[in-house]
Order: C-alpha cells, then structure tokens, then sequence
C-alpha cells in the first residue's frame, strides 16, 4: 500500500439518487477518502482515524476525531469507514463526506448506508496488503 507519490483510487456502488461516489488517495503515510454522493454532493462533515492497540489486549482499534458541519450526518458515514481502513490498514485515514438528496425516503436512507459499507469492503479488498 505504501507508495513514494500519491497514487488515488476510485469506486462507485448504487444509482441514481443512491449512488456514492468514493475517491481515496495513498498519500504513502495515510489515506484520504472523499466519499460523496446523491444529487448535491458537498463537504458535510470529516473523520480522521488513528489505529492504536485495541485495550483488550487483541488486535487494532482506532481513535476517531469528528468534525461534522453543523445540522450534517455526512461524519456518520465518513467515521465508520476511517475507522475500519485505520483498523485494517495500520496507517492514519481522514475521510471527508458530502451525501445529499431532497426528500429522502427511509429505504432510500437505508440504501445509501449499504452503498457506502459496500464502497468500504471494495476499497478495502483493493488497499488491503497482500499477505
């Protein structure tokens, strides 16, 4: 995963008012996501990860830092995802976040939230070192 120049990554999972866009770049000593998506993508909220020994004593856990914009959920997403490429990667993640559509019904809600773990497991599958 580590590389001398920043190299970026994209992925996309849903439709129409659904879909999710995600863009991560390997800066060689962390990532940068910007997942964004829906009919009026924007900067709502970042998370920054920081991997750190789980204090059970077994495997990686991760210290999160929120800074959502005012009245935005956008952080929500943004954190579950840092959190698991910190945990999995071993490497310091910020990932900002901008998802936004008019009226959104509660399935439509429901499937953005799936699109973006499904965006997740993809992007990880691919930056996971090979063992």
């Amino acid at each position: 995963m580590v590389s001398s120049v920043p190299v970026h990554n994209e992925w996309q999972e849903g439709a129409g008012r659904c879909r999710v866009h995600l863009t991560v770049m390997d800066t060689g000593n962390g990532l940068q996501g910007l997942l964004t998506g829906g009919e009026k993508p924007h900067v709502g909220g970042v998370a920054m990860a920081l991997p750190r020994p789980s204090l059970r004593g077994e495997g990686w856990s991760s210290d999160l830092f929120l800074l959502p914009v005012p009245g935005h959920k956008d952080v929500e997403p943004a954190a579950a995802m840092a959190g698991i490429f910190a945990r999995e990667l071993l490497v310091p993640v910020t990932v900002t976040a901008g998802i936004h559509t008019d009226q959104l019904t509660p399935e439509e809600l429901a499937q953005i939230g799936k699109n973006c773990a499904a965006l997740t497991q993809a992007a990880l599958k691919f930056l996971k070192p090979r063992a």
